[in-house]
């Protein structure tokens, strides 16, 4: 699980036409040679100018993609993206790991311990996906760079000390830029004692106030139809984010999850490694039995910086009853006008405070808009600069008394360009009366599934005390409603098996 080079080199246009940084491992270049066995199938790493011509080459940067190049487009050539393969004078380069973060192109070259003559599947070389973990984490190290930067920019210069502690001789250990940091500039804690050894992990100890901040983040996905002939669909899930500070060298913390009681059952806990014990408990799908189960207990080690405690989801129910916004898309017409109507009603259980509160309907294969008639009961209405899509700002609070509001519109296209502009995305299945509408929402301090911390449940296993702050919030991820005059993608389950 070794890498032979790193190298970064900037997007064209966006800084010097080089290499920023590289670094050649020659202690694995040497067991490189050696696993080639013979000098005929092992090729050396070029030099910088080399790689940079080679990396624009095989990207379509240099020689664009409209112009035809043998060893780049050839149907002979198996396409891995985002492996690569760079023709040098030497030979070719194999496999190379090229990613773009930032305006910057990642890139290195993995130790291929079987040797490259027969070409190992990609999934039997260890180095890919260590390799990939670690020029991410470079690009998290390294940050967006100034436009124009040079090779002694100072962020690149810490490069290199990032890479010694990181990879030492080409082979990742612990690669976390926040704990490399905190390595580099932390000095002995006079807590480590003998009997308590520092972990690796955790290379710094804290000496401040013990605090704890936790983020419930909850976001619902739903689809739905207006078809009697087609079931609504609709998902919550969560995740909960940590940041603890507190002192000793390993503390723990144990803290619940905790739903109401007539609310369906935190299913699916997907902890992180950091997680010692975790409450396990199957859950059945009908919740209503299970109404005891109200609370997940989690017992941890955080690390320093800030990280997703645990993802999970809320157990089915009915969909009636789980969708937090329901809606209706009624939209009829040509090509040259639409006149449509929308209705869109809060579920008396969710908070009626939004952050914001949104519904967008764009439309495709059609021309820009030219004019709109349009009467919100609640809101108001505006057209993007693009004129392609129409939004209903509906405000931050729904009418109290009816939790409903309604749009009537009448909407007049003008001629569409039939040429075709690569720049503008046309949904192929958006042709006539085939339409959506996407609804964006966020509420603070809530979740729909009632999932929250309970703080009088928190443990902090180092003795003391520590002041626990919890967040809350739910948002749309995918909000999607069809017109119901049209057709729409859905997925058809049968009923029985279809016999062959």
């Amino acid at each position: 699980m070794s890498l032979r080079a790193v190298w970064v080199q900037p997007l064209p246009g966006n800084g010097p036409d080089s290499v920023l940084f590289s670094r050649v491992f020659s202690t694995v270049e040497r067991r490189a040679k050696i696993y080639s066995g013979d000098s005929e199938n092992y090729v050396r790493v070029p030099e910088e100018g080399v790689l940079y011509d080679a990396v624009l080459n095989v990207l379509g940067l240099k020689h664009p993609y409209e112009v035809f190049i043998e060893k780049r487009d050839s149907c002979d050539k198996e396409q891995q993206t985002p492996i690569f393969e760079l023709t040098t004078k030497e030979g070719k380069l194999w496999p190379v790991f090229i990613i773009e973060k930032f305006g910057l192109l990642y890139c290195c070259l993995p130790l291929v311990e079987q040797g490259c003559q027969a070409r190992p599947p990609l999934i039997e070389i260890p180095g890919i996906s260590v390799g990939f973990s670690l020029l991410l984490c470079m690009a998290e190290f390294l940050g967006s760079l100034p436009k124009g930067a040079d090779q002694n920019h100072r962020r690149l210069q810490d490069l290199h000390t990032y890479l010694s502690q990181a990879a030492p001789f080409g082979t990742p250990l612990d690669i976390n830029p926040t704990t490399v940091r905190a390595t580099l500039t932390s000095k002995p804690s006079a807590q480590v004692s003998t009997h308590n050894k520092q972990p690796a992990w955790k290379p710094s100890t804290v000496k401040t106030k013990p605090q704890l901040y936790v983020t419930v983040s909850e976001h619902a996905r739903a689809v739905m139809y207006g078809n009697p002939q087609l079931q609504d669909v609709c998902n919550v899930y969560g995740s909960i984010s940590c940041k603890a500070e507190l002192e000793g060298i390993i503390p723990e913390v144990t803290l619940n999850l905790s739903v109401p009681q007539d609310s369906p059952p935190i299913d699916n806990l997907i902890v992180h490694p950091c997680v010692q014990a975790a409450d396990t408990q199957f859950v059945n799908t009908g919740y209503k039995s299970n109404a005891s189960l109200t609370q997940r207990k989690v017992r941890f080690t955080p690390p320093s910086e800030m990280f997703i405690l645990c993802h999970y989801t809320m157990s089915d129910a009915d969909t009636n009853q789980s969708l937090p916004i329901t809606a209706s898309y009624q939209m009829k017409g040509n090509e040259q006008e639409a006149n449509l109507m929308i209705k869109v009603k809060l579920n008396k259980r969710v908070r009626n405070w939004f952050e914001y509160c949104e519904v967008q309907l764009p439309f495709y294969n059609r021309g820009p808009v030219s004019d709109i008639d349009a009467t919100p009961s609640h809101g108001t209405v505006i057209l993007s600069s693009d004129r392609r899509r129409v939004g209903w700002d509906i405000g931050q609070r729904f009418p109290s008394k009816t939790l409903e509001v309604t749009l009537q519109a009448k909407i007049r296209f003008a001629e569409a360009n039939r040429k075709h502009d690569t720049s503008v995305y046309e949904d192929p299945f958006c042709h006539g009366i085939n339409a959506y509408l996407l609804i964006y929402f966020k509420i603070a301090d809530y979740t729909h599934s009632g999932c929250t911390i309970d703080q009088r449940s928190v443990q902090i296993h180092t003795g003391g005390k520590a002041k626990v702050t919890s967040v809350r919030e739910f948002a749309s991820s995918e909000y999607k409603v069809w017109n119901s005059y049209g057709d729409a993608q859905a997925v058809y389950k049968p009923t029985t098996h279809m016999k062959t």
